[in-house]
This record gives structure tokens, C-alpha cells and sequence, in this order.
């Protein structure tokens, strides 16, 4: 879907266009909700001293901003249409797997410390690395064997194991030729994982302009890793255990990346997520040693984000089949970033979120500001699908890289 929207928004298409490949009854749904949140923040712009989180900005009702938050109504209907409706037969093997799974986790004090769950991957060596053009921009694209294996015993590690493509890691890298240079890593969101990421994120330019090195990894399931068996191994869905295995595989995954840029030359490492990989990103600030953290539109409790987006239908038969509740909590807490406590200095921590954010909310990055003891933050007015465009938000990323040390404009 994400991949449908930016192809849309490069061949310059109207809004008619976008929508006409959409059910006439996902948007009309979507109206609503809409409209919902401009009155909603028209109320909390006049009831500053009742809001419950009273140093959370509000969004003024604008046409254009329940416009953007239309379109991420949309994406949240068409997802829940398939990965938030289990059917009865899946529900009742995910319970049982939940229940397996934190008795699991609890005997071997994953859940007292989260960091315990994520072992320290070995060190990534010689990958391959190939000459690859995108467009007008040349690349190398690096490929390795990622190496992961679920911890034994724990439900669901025979399926992800048996993703063959799943096993192969790619990364996209702009490099700079002679002395070492500082990185960026940037982690994409749900959808992404292809060699178009090095446009969305604007790598070229920042390779350019602030002189530093580029490193895009492929998150599990996504991209070149998806395979056609991707149905079976799903990822951000209420397949809570493939949540879990996703979600480690993809800071191992990311980890080993880390180790090779290491063994370039000693320099400066940021990493860079936006969505999904802004989760991943919050993650890693618990196991790593980083220069600069930033996390765009996170979801940081995704049993949550389940519960949250579920039609009402839905939710009720997920609830009936007990795969709502305090087990779907604990199951992610191996993988939840307020688990963790962050291994850099604030003043190296950056929050960036949308306030018409439909799909992440901006309570979520709320909830991990406030765990990170409230570093900067850009609360920027726009929605999810928009944080890839919006030039508040792209001022704070360049921002924090440059107050962090991580390149220097016309310098090198």
C-alpha cells in the first residue's frame, strides 16, 4: 500500500486516482474518524488545562490536515481487512501459542530483562557487495545470510525458519571513497525495503551535502526477503509470536550491519526509523552503543496498536478468543522499546511525530519521549503517510545529525 502511495505521489497523480482503487466502504468509514479528529482537536485547543497529556501540542483543524488524516484511514482500513481479522482456527493457535510463549519467556527471565532475549549476532565479515543503479543514483547492494535463529522452544520458530527468502538480508550503501566518514542507517516502514528508499529518505543528498555515509537494511519480510510464502510468516499482524520473531530477527539483522560499518574505520553511527523501523530504532538505543538515535511516527506498544485499529467486529471476536489483554502484553515485551532503557545520552535522543498521525498516534511517540526523559522532540502538523515529506520534519532530522556530530554541511 505504502508503495502504491509513492508511486502515486511521483507520477504526480490527483487524489481521484489514489482513491479509485479503494472500497467505496473503507473510505466512507474513514470520513468520519476524520472529521472525528478535527473536532477533537478543536476541543483540546480549548481545554488546554483538562487535557490528560497537557504538554502534548494540538493540531489546528485545518482542511488540509483532515485531509491527511483521511488518507491514513484509508491504509488502516485496508490493513485491518486482512492482517488485524483472524479466522476462528488461527485465533485459537495464537492464544494457546501466547500462553506457551510467556510461561517461556518468564521461566528464562526474558521478561524481568528484555536485552536477554537479543544476543549478540556474530560478526558480519565479508558480505557480498555488488554495483547497483536506481534511477540516476548508484549504489552498492550488500547481501549476507542473516543467521538468525528463534530461541528453541519458543512457539513459531519452525515458520519463520522455513522462509527461505526471509534468510537472506540485503542493504542499500552509499559510500564515500578514503578516510572513514560517519553513518546514517536509516530502517523503513511497514511496505518499504526497496531500492526506492534511497529517494524517500533523500540519501543522496545527505550523502552529498552532510558528507556521510548512507546504509538502508531490508527489514524481515519486506522487499527482495517477502517471498511468496510471506502469508505464512506474518509480521505486524495479531500473529503476536511472529511479531516477537519479526521483531528479533530484525535488530539481529540490523546489529550485523552495524558490526561491518564498525569494521570500516572508526566514525560516528546514527540510525535513522521511520514507523516500523522508528520501533526498531527505539529498540536498538537499549542494545547498542550509538551516536545519535532518531525515531519518527513510532507505534512502541504494538499489542496496542492491534487492539486500537481492529474494526469493532473484530475486536470483539479477537477479545472472545482472549488475544486481547495482559498475556498479548507481556509476549511483546521482549520487543517493546519502553522495556529498555536507552544506552545513549538524551541530548542524543530525537522524537519526530505527526499530530494527525492516524495509524502510529501521536500518543505513541508521546509514550516514548516521556520514557526517554523527554528529549527533542518535533511534533510536526501533518499525518504518518506524510512524514517522509514534511519539511518540519526533515529540517529536525538534518538537525540532529549535525548537533550530534554525525556530518558537517560543505565540509568534507
Amino acid at each position: 500500500m505504502l508503495d502504491h502511495l509513492r508511486r502515486i505521489r511521483a507520477e504526480g497523480a490527483n487524489s481521484a486516482a489514489l482513491l479509485s482503487d479503494l472500497p467505496i466502504g473503507e473510505l466512507l468509514r474513514g470520513v468520519p474518524r476524520s472529521v472525528g479528529l478535527g473536532v477533537r482537536s478543536y476541543l483540546r485547543s480549548s481545554r488546554a488545562e483538562q487535557r490528560r497529556h497537557p504538554d502534548l501540542p494540538t493540531g489546528r483543524p485545518t482542511p488540509g490536515l483532515v485531509t491527511a488524516a483521511f488518507l491514513d484511514e484509508i491504509v488502516v482500513a485496508l490493513l485491518a481487512g486482512g492482517r488485524l481479522s483472524p479466522n476462528p482456527r488461527d485465533a485459537a493457535r495464537i492464544r494457546d501459542e501466547v500462553r506457551e510463549a510467556v510461561q517461556t519467556l518468564r521461566t528464562r527471565t526474558h521478561l524481568d530483562d528484555p536485552t536477554l532475549f537479543h544476543p549478540a549476532p556474530p560478526a558480519l565479515v565479508e558480505p557480498a557487495l555488488r554495483a547497483r543503479t536506481y534511477g540516476t543514483i548508484g549504489y552498492e547492494q550488500l547481501a549476507f545470510d542473516s543467521g538468525y535463529r528463534p530461541w528453541a522452544g519458543l512457539p513459531g520458530a519452525t515458520r519463520r525458519q522455513a522462509a527461505g527468502a526471509n534468510q537472506r538480508v540485503w542493504a542499500y550503501v552509499l559510500r564515500h571513497p578514503g578516510e572513514p566518514r560517519p553513518w546514517l542507517v536509516n530502517l523503513h516502514g511497514f511496505g518499504m525495503g526497496r531500492p526506492a528508499d534511497l529517494v524517500a529518505f533523500r540519501g543522496r543528498r545527505l550523502h552529498r551535502e552532510l558528507g556521510v555515509n548512507i546504509l538502508h537494511p531490508v527489514l524481515p519480510m519486506h522487499g527482495p526477503r517477502k517471498g511468496v510464502r510471506a502469508q505464512d510468516t506474518p509480521f505486524i499482524s495479531f500473529d503476536y509470536l511472529g511479531n516477537v520473531h519479526g521483531l528479533g530477527q530484525a535488530v539481529w539483522d540490523v546489529r550485523r550491519c552495524l558490526d561491518w560499518i564498525r569494521r570500516q574505520g572508526r566514525a560516528p553511527i546514527a540510525v535513522h526509523g521511520v514507523s516500523l523501523g522508528g520501533y526498531v530504532a527505539a529498540l536498538l538505543a537499549g542494545l547498542e552503543e550509538l551516536d545519535c538515535v532518531i525515531v519518527g511516527v513510532p507505534s512502541v506498544d504494538l499489542a496496542w496498536v492491534m487492539a486500537h485499529h481492529a474494526p469493532e467486529d473484530i475486536r470483539r471476536r479477537v477479545r472472545a478468543a482472549g488475544l486481547l489483554g495482559a498475556e498479548a502484553e507481556l509476549v511483546h515485551r521482549v520487543v517493546s522499546p519502553p522495556a529498555v532503557t536507552p544506552r545513549l545520552p538524551v541530548e542524543r535522543r530525537f522524537v519526530y511525530a505527526g499530530l494527525a498521525d492516524r495509524m502510529a498516534t501521536p500518543q505513541q511517540a508521546y509514550r516514548l519521549w516521556k520514557h526517554w526523559a523527554e528529549p527533542s522532540v518535533c511534533w510536526y502538523r501533518g499525518s504518518h503517510l506524510g512524514a517522509m515529506w514534511n519539511r518540519q520534519a526533515r529540517r529536525f532530522i538534518e538537525d540532529a545529525l549535525t548537533s550530534s556530530g554525525i556530518g558537517r554541511r560543505n565540509t568534507w
